[in-house]
């Protein structure tokens, strides 16, 4: 093809490139704008930009711990069944220029102050989390639950408390339940699904999986 053709398609792209980037910010406003309504209806506190103690207060959990350029958005909070509740969008980047990959999800933070977790992470097992065991990746197995032990990775330092946590109760819940991530540290659990966004019309429901997530530990 000749230059002159290349140059003939240069304005075709930031068109393109000029729509998309419309396009994002209309969705997001709109998205913005619902998960507002949203809060109003839970009767919880709004910040489009969400609070500042919130990445800070996480900064101990695996998740806030992956790639740079992390924000919180659309974060509501208030009480919920006695509890300490905020959901938020969390984002974060891995890698850089070409090689960038942008994750999103949503996240429910719950406080339990009758309980004091030992910090763990539990998220389904994949491909390459079974390639490190092989080079002594921490995953904490229950063999008389080898459904859950297959479908879970479970990590955490103080392996002995976890155990004692993750009772026959607890394991048959998320032998029942695919797919969710958990993570704790002190009084705090946080509750996502990797890389998904809530809808805002989900919200309350996504907010009530999360605390019942919760009870199974109470």
């Amino acid at each position: 093809m000749d230059s002159s053709a290349d140059m003939n398609l240069v304005p075709y792209f930031i068109g393109l490139a000029v729509c998309i980037m419309l396009i994002t910010y209309i969705y997001e406003k709109k998205r913005t704008e619902a998960l507002k309504l949203t809060a109003k209806n839970l009767r919880f506190t709004f910040s489009k930009a969400g609070r500042g103690l919130t990445e800070h207060k996480h900064r101990n959990f695996e998740l806030f711990s992956k790639g740079h350029g992390k924000k919180v958005k659309n974060e509501m909070w208030g009480s919920r069944r006695g509890m300490d509740v905020s959901i938020f969008g969390y984002y974060y980047t891995v890698g850089y220029g070409k090689n960038a990959n942008k994750y999103s999800q949503t996240v429910v933070s719950m406080d339990c102050n009758k309980i004091k977790f030992p910090a763990f992470e539990l998220k389904p097992e994949n491909t390459f989390h079974k390639i490190g065991q092989v080079f002594g990746y921490q995953d904490i197995d229950f063999e008389t639950f080898p459904s859950f032990s297959k479908e879970y990775l479970l990590r955490g330092e103080d392996e002995t408390r976890i155990r004692q946590l993750f009772t026959a109760r607890v394991i048959r819940f998320f032998e029942s339940n695919k797919n969710l991530c958990i993570e704790a540290h002190n009084n705090t659990l946080i509750f996502y699904k990797p890389s998904k966004r809530c809808k805002p019309e989900d919200i309350e429901d996504f907010v009530e999986e999360g605390q019942r997530v919760q009870r199974v530990f109470s």
